[in-house]
């Protein structure tokens, strides 16, 4: 089974760390949401390789990420069918 990473925004947004987006070995898919204070996933880019759980689970001890099913990553952000977040248009 295909697993990608999946982000706990109430956690994730709580910390403000971003050491995850950093740290993603893949461009363009693990981005951080200014207006939320969160990080998200463009499931469609990601690998699966575990990078980033590494660094907020053993690294930081946040604990917001974790590694789900393709099929379970519903309602997730696609880079395929979105493109990439306008940040312009983010309140400050």
């Amino acid at each position: 089974m295909y697993k990608v990473a999946h982000v706990d925004a109430s956690k994730c947004s709580a910390s403000n760390c971003r050491l995850c987006v950093l740290y993603c070995p893949e461009p363009n898919t693990l981005l951080y949401d200014e207006k939320r204070n969160t990080a998200f996933v463009a499931v469609d880019r990601c690998k699966g390789c575990g990078a980033c759980l590494r660094i907020c689970t053993d690294i930081s001890k946040r604990n917001c990420i974790t590694m789900v099913a393709v099929g379970s990553a519903q309602g997730e952000f696609e880079m395929s069918r979105y493109g990439m977040p306008d940040v312009s248009k983010q309140e400050k």
